[in-house]
């Protein structure tokens, strides 16, 4: 082979390196580039698994606050229930003991009834009795009146001095206040009222209460009245001094129909109408 051939053969052989070199080269580049192109595609497999992966983290934690919100609503529901329960166990306990103390009342009431018919019936026998007793009276008294005598054949019995110095001013109107606080002015203050009443005056009695510090007998006559009842009035004092009351006449010191304390005693007439008023009050030691 001659050096022709053999430079026809290097350059055949330099033209296959050169071809071969350049094939290596792609071969290498194509390589890079798939690995490159590996590596994007995993880094985005990747980025786009994180971003379900968070996404799914995030779904969960917000399962999980739902479910933590129910469990606090079953519980809230629960705890409801509870007192629910307990207070229906109170209402059941109460309503128990209603119908026991019902049970009670209504045994008690039975005893009672049965104790009230026991009662009626011995009432009943005592009516009897009384019954009987009030006619063996009935009958005693028409026995002592027929043989008592005629009560106009009697002699009336005399007045009193007083009774029949007071009898002049018969029909005066008179209002007797007795002091509540008093121990002794109510057996005075119907002693008073009992001789008007025989002299034919019209007086009424009331209980005073609120008042104290008023000793004897005080016999007021209201400002402006005449003179027959200046005189009635006057006379009374004399009576009454003649009957051992400390006994003295006086002026209302405020207005005629106004008065400390309170009355008690008839409704009609007015205590303030008359125009005499007697003041019962402490007896005199």
């Amino acid at each position: 082979m001659n050096i022709d051939e053999l430079r026809g053969w290097a350059t055949v052989m330099d033209r296959a390196v050169v071809a071969s070199l350049i094939a290596t080269i792609l071969a290498l580049s194509a390589l890079g580039i798939t690995t490159w192109l590996s590596f994007r595609f995993s880094a985005g497999v990747r980025a786009h698994e994180q971003a379900v992966v968070e996404q799914e983290v995030a779904t969960a934690r917000g399962r999980t606050a739902s479910l933590e919100h129910d469990v606090s609503e079953a519980r809230e529901r629960a705890m409801a229930l509870e007192r629910e329960a307990a207070a229906a166990r109170e209402r059941a306990a109460t309503y128990g003991q209603a119908a026991r103390e019902a049970n009670e009342r209504a045994a008690r009431a039975d005893s009672e009834v049965t104790a009230a018919g026991a009662r009626e019936r011995a009432a009943q026998l005592d009516a009897a009795e009384i019954q009987q007793r009030l006619a063996d009276l009935g009958k005693r008294v028409r026995e002592a009146t027929a043989s008592a005598p005629n009560p106009a054949e009697a002699s009336p019995a005399p007045a009193s001095p007083i009774v029949a110095s007071l009898r002049k001013y018969a029909g005066t109107a008179a209002t007797i206040f007795v002091l509540d606080q008093a121990a002794d002015a109510p057996a005075s203050g119907a002693s008073i009222a009992g001789t008007l009443g025989d002299a034919g005056w019209a007086a009424q009695t009331w209980k005073w209460t609120g008042v104290a510090g008023i000793l004897g007998v005080v016999v007021l006559v209201k400002e402006g009245s005449d003179a027959t009842t200046n005189e009635a009035a006057s006379t009374l004092v004399e009576d009454l001094r003649s009957a051992g009351f400390n006994a003295t006449k006086g002026d209302w010191p405020a207005n005629w129909r106004r008065f400390r304390g309170m009355l008690d005693g008839p409704q009609t007439p007015d205590p303030t109408e008359a125009s005499i008023r007697i003041v019962v009050g402490v007896k005199p030691r």
